[in-house]
Parts: structure tokens; sequence; C-alpha cells
């Protein structure tokens, strides 16, 4: 039975120059997996939004359960049948701490106490933030943040779940529990729709829907997506999950989700009876001494709400040197003090105990010039969408070398090659209000607005997430590209695959620095699952490979390398 069907629907916001949707015709049954991707601006949070009864169709029609979701009666039925995970976890919390939050919707629907007080259990349960109940939740991080919004949503029991993006900011542990939690609701007979810019996650629906400038291009399953619809451009620019992407690269037949144990042995089946080359490692960053480092901390501490009942130590005692012109990624849990460490880095917090030096500053002397830092590197928050104030995009990249004291034609030429660089055309963006760009259009601009200060070091928390492929793969090239190579780097990230890309890697774990080295250091010789982040899928294929016998001493950390080397065992 069908839970939700458009016919010819059109939408527009107001004041937009083109609609978000064109005559989208769809039908989703009850208990369906649905994954819907496409490239920023597609039109898919403005699905998302229709079907929940946040907004209404201009034309055509939409029905919920066979009801018209027209006038505020319909809006009703879509609103108590549709639950919505936004893309930005902040919009819908709404209470001062996790616990009333979670029981902030089933209160509305004016259940009984010890119903409410269940849901609110099995909700916190389902997501990991049991333990955190009493905190206040703007003292969450946004990956708890994200959490929190997906346990809002589970406590109201309605029959379709729909997710905007809701395991961008997550790392991988809470990312593998958000998805088997999708999993379970499936099976419990619910309706699921995930919007994503995961390719690996979108191949795990039933269905994949993929929408381009508003139009929807392909409705199908993933493996007919990942193999006959790779000719459509706008499915060429998501890319393929890498399962597939390695399967093709080694002329295997791809299978859609696939795991680095079963492709693993798919591999070694073909080579077993090869012998493999030598490959070649990767060279560590040559180490500088402190006192040429671009960034240090010294035992830094920092804690949240400091002499309160809700005291929090997000970091506890971090020893960290970044040489100059080094790339650093920083990975770990959500909630590990990677944002912290960051914000200790600009001096937007201050240690409460410790060392924090910044190009020889140390930034707790009273005399220290924090502006001039700042400057010289900017920070680019983990939610920089919030960080917007101007009302036109490019008003909003100018500010910053503006301020700087860069005028006229070099400040317009230095706007114009920071938005260009980030995929946001000048002259199509350049007076669009940044109101009205969407989630992904939006960090863009972010970015765009701390490259345009052209600074020394570039601190970045998570500045790719809730991109699409395409622009992903872009500003990551931009981010460690010739043009900034004398610039040195940190940037938070979930994606392994990022972090693999940096000269040094630094591990977060509850507050503490794990380990820092080289990515085939911490990959491989130095891994431990206890800090719940993940390997890179080709190192996870290489460690299956040598597990089954077949070892290769490149040690290779991406889908390219780790072909070369099969390729060189082949040979």
């Amino acid at each position: 039975m069908s839970l939700i069907e458009l016919e010819n629907v059109y939408y527009s916001y107001p004041g937009s120059a083109r609609p978000a949707l064109i005559d989208i015709n769809l039908s989703i049954r009850e208990g369906e997996y649905v994954a819907v991707v496409g490239a920023n601006g597609s039109g898919k949070s403005s699905l998302l939004r229709l079907l929940n009864g946040l907004r209404e169709p201009d034309s055509g029609e939409l029905r919920i359960g066979g009801v018209r979701t027209r006038g505020e009666e319909g809006r009703a039925v879509a609103l108590a049948s549709v639950g919505l995970v936004f893309q930005s976890p902040a919009d819908q919390i709404v209470s001062s701490s996790v616990e009333e939050d979670v029981a902030f919707g089933p209160e509305n629907l004016g259940l009984p106490r010890e119903e409410i007080a269940r849901r609110v259990d099995e909700a916190l349960m389902a997501v990991g933030l049991a333990d955190l109940r009493s905190r206040a939740s703007h003292f969450l991080s946004v990956g708890q943040q994200q959490r929190l919004a997906v346990a809002g949503v589970l406590a109201l029991d309605v029959g379709c779940v729909a997710f905007d993006e809701a395991t961008a900011m997550l790392d991988p542990e809470a990312r593998a529990a958000i998805l088997g939690l999708m999993d379970r609701l499936v099976s419990s007979g619910k309706t699921v729709v995930h919007v994503t810019h995961d390719m690996s996650e979108a191949s795990r629906a039933a269905r994949v829907l993929v929408l381009d400038a508003g139009s929807l291009v392909f409705d199908g399953s993933p493996s007919e997506l990942f193999a006959g619809g790779r000719g459509l451009p706008s499915v060429q620019a998501l890319g393929l999950p890498d399962c597939a992407a390695l399967s093709l690269a080694l002329a295997l037949e791809p299978v859609v989700a696939e795991s680095a144990r079963a492709l693993a042995s798919r591999i070694y089946a073909a080579l077993a009876s090869r012998t493999p080359g030598e490959g070649r490692g990767g060279e560590p960053f040559p180490e500088a001494p402190v006192a040429d480092a671009a960034f240090v901390l010294s035992r830094a501490r920092h804690s949240y709400l400091r002499g309160t009942e809700n005291e929090t130590e997000a970091l506890r005692g971090v020893d960290l040197a970044v040489p100059r012109g080094a790339t650093l990624a920083l990975v770990g849990r959500t909630g590990s003090g990677k944002s912290t460490a960051l914000q200790l880095l600009d001096g937007l917090v201050a240690a409460s105990s410790g060392s924090v030096r910044a190009f020889g500053t140390e930034l707790s002397d009273p005399r220290a010039d924090l502006r001039s830092v700042r400057m010289r590197a900017p920070l680019a928050v983990q939610r920089p969408e919030s960080a917007l104030f101007e009302l036109y995009a490019a008003d909003d990249v100018a500010f910053g070398p503006r301020n700087m004291g860069l005028s006229g034609k070099a400040l317009v030429e230095r706007v114009r090659r920071s938005m260009e660089e980030t995929g946001l055309g000048y002259a199509e963006y350049r007076d669009r209000k940044t109101r009205s760009l969407s989630g992904g259009e939006k960090r863009r601009l972010a970015l765009a607005g701390v490259l345009a200060m052209d600074g020394d070091a570039l601190l970045l928390d998570e500045p790719t997430s809730a991109l699409d492929p395409a622009t992903k793969r872009a500003v990551l090239d931009l981010i460690l590209g010739s043009r900034r190579s004398g610039a040195t780097v940190v940037m938070a990230t979930h994606s392994m695959e990022e972090a693999a890309r940096a000269d040094l890697v630094a591990v977060f774990d509850g507050g503490r620095v794990a380990a820092v080295g080289a990515p085939r250091s911490v990959f491989y010789d130095r891994f431990d699952a206890a800090w719940g982040i993940r390997r890179p899928f080709a190192c996870e294929v290489a460690i299956e490979l040598e597990v089954l016998g077949l070892s290769l001493a490149s040690h290779p950390l991406s889908i390219g390398e780790l072909a070369a080397a099969l390729e060189g065992a082949a040979a």
C-alpha cells in the first residue's frame, strides 16, 4: 500500500528565480527504505519538507495515507505521519536538556506520563545518549545534537521517518548505529526516506531516487543506479560506493553494499596464486621542532561550565605540535575534543590550564593580539552556515578580506576567486540571498569566506560535511592543493578517506590525543578499534587480504593505491 503519493508536484521558494521541484511523480510504499541523492540544491531537502507538511506544493497533488496535504488539516496529517530529522539539528532542538527535548513531542501529543517516559528511554537508548539525558542540549557537540534530533523524532512513533543528512556529522561508530537504526525501523514496518550524499549509505536502501536541478531523473534499485545509471551526467557526478569503485578498478563485477571482508575474499580468490609486489610506502611528514611549529598545545585543558554542577572537561592535557606547512587531520568520536582543540588554536576559547601557541604567540598572554592570530588562521566552525550574517552571498565572503584592508578591484577578485573555487559561480551567486541557499551551498559559502582571507593557516571543522560528492572532492582538492601548499591546515573530519590524504593524523579519544603520526602509521601499525573510528575502506580491504595470506607491503590508503598494488601483485 502506498503511504506517500506525489503527482505532477511543483514547488518554488518565494522570490526564487527557478522552481525547487519540477513535475515530481512518485509513490512510496509502507515499510519501504528509500534513499534520495543528488547535488547540493537539487531539491532533496525541499522534497522532505513537502512530505512532512512544512511546505505545500504550488501545484500538483501530494497525499499521505490517501489524504491531500493542502490546508491546515492536510498539513496536520503530514506532520503526524512523517517525522523529519533536519539537516541542521539545532533547528529542531527546543528544550534546555536532552531528556526534556526528547519528551517535547510526546508531551504535545497529550500522552500519559508513563508512555512519555517509556518513549524517551527507548529513544535515548537507540541513539546512544542515555548517559547524557540530563546534559544541557546546547552544550552537546554538533554530532550529539544530531543524535538528539533523531531521538526526538523516534519518540513521536510516526509511520515514516525522513532523515535529511542525519549522519553527516557523526563519527563512524555513531553513523553505523544510526544506519542500523534505520534498518530496524524498516524491519518493524516503518517507512524510511534517507537523504544522503554518501553513495555507500545510499546503496544500503532498497530503492534510490536521484534529483537533478529539481527533477527526478532516476528511480530504481542501487544495482541499477551504479550499473546502468552511470551514463547519466547527474549520476556520474555522484560517484560510486567504495566497494563498487574498487571492483571496477580490478575488472570485477560490482556487488552493492559489499563489505571489505567479502570483497577481499573475491580479490583473494582471483589473485591467490600470484606473487604480491613490493609496492611503495608513504614517507611521513618530517616532524618540526616545537619552536618552528605553527601551532603548539602543551598540556592544554579546557572545561565547559567550569565551576558548575554541569562542568564538562573537553580536553584533558593535550600535547600536540603542528609543523608549518603541514596538513593535520583530527579524527575521533563525536565529542572527543576535536572542535574544542580547533577553537583553542584560534583563541575563541581559552585553555583552563596549559599552554596554547599560534605562530609563536602565547594566546593566554593578555598582550596577545588575538585579532591578528585569527586573521592569519581563520576558523570555519562546525556549522558554518550559522556564521553567515550578510544579506547577499558575495558580501558575506567579502567581510573578512574587507576587514583586512582589501578594497576595490582587488577585493572583488579575491571574492570571485574564492567563490568559484568552492563551486559557487560568482555571476550566479553573488547577489543570491544567503538565507535562500541550500544547506550545502551555505557551507560552501562559509568556506569561501574563510579561503578569501588567504591566511597562513586554515582551521576547518568538518569542511566537507553535507556537500555532494563532486563538490566534496573539489573542496578537498582545494584545501590540500598546490595553491595553498605553503599554508598550514588543521581540519577535523569523520571521513577516514579524507584523513588519509593529510600529512599527519591526530586521533582524539576522550579529550586526549591517543595517537599522532603519518596516516599509514596510524591506520596500519598503531590502529586501535577502541578509538571508535574505522580505517579507510581500501585499508580495511588490504587488512582482510593480509588475514587471508596476501600481504601488500605498500600499505595502501586509497582505492587507487590499492588497485595499483594489486595490479603489481598480479604481474
